[in-house]
């Protein structure tokens, strides 16, 4: 008789419920049983107030761990009843308290994701902008759980959710500006630029708005390479420097704006100087070459380069001058020149194997041989 061959996992399941203790058994058939999460929020708020009664107790008596792990549970099984939103609370300021920064801000998240509602709205968020500043001053971060370190693109993230989270609160131009000067720091001029950007855009009436423009407009300034680069970062510098002392003129650091203006308007009148040679000296191009001078005295009209464009245009009239009379005289020149090559074309068309020795004699050629033709 052929014995029934039966999946090992059956033997193993067979073998769990007759090894276990009779507690246990009841556990067992969890797979068969309504899950907590599907039960009606009265329900879960039923089954989860003992949990959360004994959290409350665990926690006054200085068991933070104990306190935690309970309301944990409450959250996880029971995430509908009554008590999971002040569970979540209470569990991200124990791990806030105890520098498990990670957990905590993953609770408070949940806890806005999940209970939008919930009357500490603010407390939240400032419990989360506190985790992202201690991230970036890397204040319990640990690598291996042991060589402390700043977490920086964490820190980044979690101000990126606080700016998400309330992009009206007074938290969120602060965010911002935490995000730029993180990014400055590991020279990611890209999203720096890019964060100043929406601090000066979206949050224009705020304190640090000031800031943002004086910031970007050095950030612009630190990418300019010189007069013989692109100018495009030159451009913008300027109009950030020019922005900022326009719309807050008393401020403190006008100076320091005045400042970065005129070196920036340097390199730009520069710039204009370096075309405006390239034209007269390799083109000859008058006309290209003035424009770009004229350009360079208009954008600093007291700098060095504004100097010597105006001693180029002095050279450049002259030698436009110059040409217009070599011109002049050369169209004359070319007149005689051709009527020449016309009556010499005539006279060897007629006597093909005479060649003039000299413009009289081919005149006088080409008459005899116009008469003996007659």
């Amino acid at each position: 008789m052929a014995l029934i061959r039966m999946p090992r996992i059956i033997y193993l399941i067979l073998l769990i419920g007759i090894l276990a203790p009779l507690h246990g058994a009841e556990a067992f058939w969890w797979l068969f049983r309504k899950s907590p999460v599907d039960m009606p929020p009265q329900e879960q708020t039923r089954l989860a107030q003992p949990i959360f009664e004994s959290a409350q107790q665990a926690e006054v008596r200085g068991s933070k761990g104990s306190a935690a792990r309970q309301y944990r549970r409450v959250f996880r099984r029971y995430p509908a009843a009554n008590t999971a939103g002040q569970s979540l609370f209470n569990y991200g300021v124990i791990q806030y308290n105890r520098a498990k920064l990670k957990h905590s801000f993953e609770a408070f998240q949940q806890l806005l994701a999940f209970h939008p509602d919930f009357p500490r709205f603010t407390e939240v968020l400032n419990y989360q902008y506190s985790i992202a500043m201690r991230a970036a001053e890397g204040d319990g971060m640990r690598m291996l759980l042991v060589f402390p370190y700043r977490a920086h693109n964490q820190s980044v993230g979690y101000f990126e959710l606080v700016i998400r989270n309330a992009p009206y609160g007074d938290l969120a131009p602060l965010a911002l500006m935490n995000v730029a000067l993180i990014h400055q720091y590991k020279n990611n001029t890209i999203q720096a630029i890019d964060a100043l950007d929406r601090l000066i855009n979206n949050y224009p009436t705020s304190l640090l708005a000031s800031d943002a423009y004086l910031n970007l407009a050095e950030t612009f300034s630190g990418l300019v390479d010189g007069p013989d680069y692109d100018q495009g970062a030159t451009r913008e510098a300027m109009s950030y420097f020019e922005d900022f002392m326009i719309l807050y003129s008393d401020h403190e650091e006008v100076a320091r704006a005045e400042a970065g203006l005129q070196e920036m308007e340097d390199v730009y009148a520069r710039s204009k100087l370096v075309i405006g040679q390239f034209y007269y000296r390799y083109r000859r191009w008058y006309d290209a070459a003035e424009i770009f001078f004229n350009e360079a005295i208009t954008v600093a009209p007291e700098s060095e380069a504004a100097a010597t464009a105006r001693e180029f245009l002095v050279r450049v009239e002259t030698d436009r001058a110059a040409r217009d009379a070599a011109r002049a005289s050369g169209d004359s020149q070319r007149e005689r020149n051709f009527i020449q090559r016309l009556l010499r074309r005539g006279s060897s068309q007629l006597n093909p194997g005479s060649v003039p020795a000299t413009v009289d004699e081919e005149v006088v050629s080409f008459d005899e041989s116009l008469l003996a033709s007659r």
